[in-house]
């Protein structure tokens, strides 16, 4: 089982990456087990905590969501899919 030193290395390391869908599987197998090391707080503790924001920097940046206009575009792209 990881530790929480482990989900920190793995957030480090996971910075290299280039496959995204690893990332996201990845991101979930680190949430869950720091749920089990950290239980009881609350959603904003766990969305903000160092490991999950730095596996979230990385799928930011390989979708360029960080980019407004690249969010913007694919917003509008899935609301015309959806019809809404």
């Amino acid at each position: 089982m990881k530790t929480l030193v482990d989900l920190a290395q793995d957030a480090l390391d996971v910075q290299d990456a280039c496959n995204l869908t690893g990332v996201v599987h990845g991101f979930s197998r680190a949430m869950t087990r720091l749920r089990e090391l950290e239980p009881g707080k609350d959603t904003e503790f766990y969305n903000r905590h160092a490991v999950s924001v730095l596996w979230a920097g990385k799928i930011a940046q390989l979708t360029a969501c960080e980019d407004e206009m690249n969010f913007s575009i694919a917003y509008s792209a899935c609301s015309k899919l959806t019809n809404t």
